[in-house]
């Protein structure tokens, strides 16, 4: 049980911090309300479809077809995600194995509209993501 709660957490965590990274990345783009990185307003804001879609065309060099297809599927994600969170009658233990569900579930249908080596290079930033949460984790730990 552990191992599951683990496992929900490093992919939800993996999706902020890909996005947070994706917006300490792109210094030189205008950001009109840029919350605190650390702050969970701010991870919210990363992970919003507009901010999502964003990293991924910068990342992966999206057409206009595959932004087009990917807009939908990102802000269908975050809605639903948004109504996990928002439900009060969920535990917390509920509400991330609801939102792991929503997420492995999108999960084929992005990759669907991307190219073998954008799914490549997204499997690659995700894994980075992951390390970088691992050895965030680490020092958090070492700081109790």
């Amino acid at each position: 049980m552990a191992t599951y709660l683990r496992q929900l957490i490093l992919v939800i965590l993996m999706v902020l911090v890909t996005g947070i990274l994706a917006t300490g990345q792109t210094s030189q783009a205008p950001q009109t309300s840029a919350p605190e990185q650390g702050s969970a307003m701010g991870a919210q804001t990363a992970g919003s479809p507009e901010m999502h879609l964003q990293m991924l065309s910068e990342k992966l060099n999206l057409s206009d077809d595959q932004k087009a297809k990917l807009k939908p599927l990102l802000t269908d994600e975050a809605q639903q995600m948004r109504a996990v969170r928002d439900d009060s009658s969920l535990s917390q233990e509920q509400k991330r194995a609801k939102m792991k569900s929503i997420h492995e579930s999108f999960q084929p249908q992005i990759n669907g509209v991307l190219t073998p080596e954008q799914q490549a290079k997204w499997k690659q930033m995700k894994e980075e993501a992951k390390e970088h949460y691992k050895g965030s984790k680490e020092r958090d730990s070492e700081h109790e």
